[in-house]
């Protein structure tokens, strides 16, 4: 590895640490998981340097592909194999109400999770998040008015009936 291919990667590392790091969160569910497809994808990452070299723009994109999959990867390593969840996703999170809120998407299933994550939390489009998901743009747009109501349901004070947020 050249010092050039060092620099590169090591800024990729950098920049987008935060972003994978939080899609595989919200992905799989548990921090172990997470850290383990966060290794994978960089891993991959640092086998195709050419990606930093030839493609830098695409990037992003590209790093986001791979995590997905990596992501599914893990989730039918655990179908097949018996795991149990060590922590709680919420201890990536310094501010209590980012905890909180977290806590409550954590709990839904994971097609709404992963559209309000990349929609909200990282600022795609709907037609971004349905290129990045391999899925429509409708079904993007039903999972994240699902979502964003079982959210509200699930952050509704029954006895008070205020939203928390």
């Amino acid at each position: 590895m050249t010092e050039m291919e060092k620099r590169l990667f090591d800024k990729a590392v950098e920049e987008y640490s935060d972003m994978v790091t939080g899609l595989c969160l919200v992905r799989l569910g548990n921090r172990q998981d997470a850290e383990d497809c966060y290794q994978n994808v960089f891993l991959k990452l640092y086998r195709n340097m050419e990606m930093l070299l030839k493609e830098p723009e695409h990037l992003k994109a590209w790093l986001i592909t791979v995590t997905v999959n990596e992501c599914k990867n893990a989730c039918r390593f655990r179908i097949r194999h018996k795991t149990e969840p060590l922590e709680a996703v919420s201890s990536f999170y310094e501010d209590e109400h980012d905890r909180q809120l977290m806590e409550q998407i954590m709990k839904m299933p994971s097609i709404y999770r992963e559209a309000i994550y990349l929609h909200y939390y990282m600022g795609y489009s709907v037609t971004e998040v349905a290129k990045l998901t391999n899925s429509r743009e409708g079904t993007v747009k039903s999972r994240l008015k699902r979502g964003r109501d079982l959210l509200k349901t699930m952050l509704t004070d029954e006895d008070e009936q205020e939203v928390l947020l």
